[in-house]
């Protein structure tokens, strides 16, 4: 604006002077004068009643917010109050009781007698590593490296952590149980994509046998289990199981009934990668997400790097077909619909060279779709998809979560959510608006709407912005393994765990879980295209 104001200030006829004195102009110069300072007053309307008229015409269904967001340009760096957040809630420390493979063989043998099946689950529970049937070292699930890291990262942070030694004394109660690794001790067979992911569709016989002990213990009934904290990745794939396998496979007789699961999940505190239950069916139950597990050693990679493509993609375009994820259901799209939708507007829209993007569908069958090491031999490296590209899009898939969010972000790939169920873990204290882009399923599937369009939209001082505060979330979403007290002035994923916990220990019912839709509360995407 302030170029197009010198450019009509020049045209304007100034004051004629003489040599000290000021000469009376003529009637006709007084009028063209009188014209000007008219031109003068009204210059600022002049320039920016079209500038104006134009963003409301590119944010009509945002409103004033969305014209605000566009004045404001690239987004702010990451919000320094998000880590006073975290101070704050652990200085509120609080006293904790943790049952263990050691604390709770006396329960065993007084359950299972003398069956040699619990010393083998002692020996794995002790040293992880030795578990024989360890995936690639990047399972889906953090379900094992939390039941390694609990204990150290508690004590990392004495003496606000303080241990008591009755579960009567403390104001919560862990159940740190490796759920995987005691169905298998106890000879229970999981199928290969679950050890592959590295969780169970639901529990085993011997796991719900040790909950319902732990039910009738007098410490569960004082609160009806609200204080005590167990890992559940998702607990509507432990309510739901019996209705999805009763059509698929006859249930085994000891398989527990509903009823009695949900007195755990719809009761107790839990701990997972996404609750997939809809507000109105989880009970009391109050539930931490977590980031899903992505090794930081393999996704690790610096945001401003050089990077040869705008959009990196690999996925699949057919999904099951089975409802995995109730709180889906209730959205208008399927995730087949989205995921058609992105692949026909990057294919349609996208340069030669300045796309990635693989449609998995069309190179793997389904049978090979959780085998991670069949994806080379066909000549897809999805490691490389991330590490190359700008732009990660963050589809909705048989959940409304996925890895390939937090994956994105240790690659330095700016994630453009799609998903409105996408669960941001830690959003209290992890600034994910700084650091991505998010773009509503309405918005997605209009016909109106191009990805790739917004995507080039993005400044250049946009995308370095948000790569630099990618950077700076990284730490936060990483599982790090714990050796002694951290020297790292920002947490790590298991540091903003303890946090959230001991928050919640002073203030149950707190709300951990937040979804990107509840984050943007319905803001648009706007694409930023300059007016001039």
């Amino acid at each position: 604006s302030s170029h197009s104001a010198q450019a009509v200030s020049s045209q304007l006829v100034p004051l004629r002077k003489t040599s000290g004195n000021i000469r009376l102009a003529a009637p006709s110069e007084q009028l063209a004068r009188a014209m000007a300072r008219s031109v003068w007053c009204l210059l600022p309307l002049i320039v920016n009643v079209p500038v104006l008229v134009t963003l409301f015409a590119r944010t009509s269904s945002a409103g004033l917010p969305g014209v605000l967001r566009y004045l404001r340009g690239p987004a702010s760096p990451a919000n320094p109050e998000r880590s006073g957040v975290y101070q704050s809630w652990m200085r509120q420390g609080m006293r904790v009781f943790v049952f263990d493979a050691a604390s709770l063989r006396p329960v065993a043998r007084e359950l299972f007698g003398e069956k040699s099946w619990w010393n083998t689950y002692e020996a794995w529970a002790s040293a992880p590593a030795t578990f024989p049937n360890q995936t690639a070292d990047d399972p889906e699930s953090p379900g094992a490296f939390f039941h390694s890291a609990l204990r150290p990262a508690l004590e990392a942070h004495a003496p606000r952590i303080q241990f008591v030694g009755s579960p009567e004394d403390a104001d919560l109660v862990f159940w740190n149980i490796w759920d995987v690794a005691l169905c298998v001790a106890s000879g229970h067979r999981p199928q290969a994509w679950e050890l592959q992911k590295g969780r169970l569709t639901t529990s085993c016989e011997a796991h719900f046998e040790m909950l319902t002990w732990l039910q009738s213990t007098p410490r569960w009934h004082r609160n009806h289990g609200r204080d005590h904290v167990l890992f559940a990745d998702n607990p509507y794939s432990w309510e739901s199981y019996r209705h999805f396998k009763k059509w698929r496979t006859p249930l085994p007789p000891t398989m527990p009934r509903v009823r009695d699961v949900m007195r755990i999940t719809r009761n107790a505190t839990l701990i997972g990668i996404e609750d997939r239950r809809t507000r109105g069916h989880r009970g009391g139950s109050s539930f931490v997400a977590v980031p899903y597990f992505a090794n930081a050693t393999k996704y690790r990679a610096p945001a401003r790097q050089e990077r040869g493509r705008l959009v990196g993609l690999a996925a699949s375009s057919e999904l099951h077909a089975h409802p995995t994820c109730e709180v889906c259901a209730e959205l208008p799209h399927g995730p087949s619909e989205l995921r058609a939708r992105i692949f026909d507007d990057l294919s349609a829209g996208c340069a030669q060279g300045e796309c990635e993007v693989y449609d998995l569908s069309k190179v793997i069958s389904p049978a090979q779709r959780d085998n991670m090491s069949f994806y080379a031999s066909v000549g897809v490296n999805l490691d490389e998809v991330v590490h190359h590209a700008i732009f990660c899009p963050i589809p909705r898939g048989d959940s409304g979560c996925t890895k390939r969010f937090f994956g994105a972000i240790l690659a330095g790939c700016i994630p453009v959510v799609l998903s409105d169920v996408l669960v941001l873990p830690f959003a209290s204290v992890v600034d994910y608006r700084g650091a991505m882009l998010r773009i509503p399923e309405a918005q997605l599937m209009s016909p109106d709407f191009s990805l790739i369009a917004f995507l080039r939209s993005q400044t250049p001082q946009q995308i370095a912005t948000m790569q630099g505060n990618l950077e700076h979330i990284a730490q936060s979403i990483t599982y790090r393994a714990r050796r002694g007290v951290s020297s790292s002035p920002t947490p790590d994923a298991m540091d903003v765990l303890i946090a959230s916990l001991v928050h919640l220990a002073h203030h149950p019912g707190a709300s951990l879980g937040v979804t990107a839709a509840e984050l943007y509360r319905g803001e648009i995407a706007v694409e930023a295209t300059p007016v001039f």
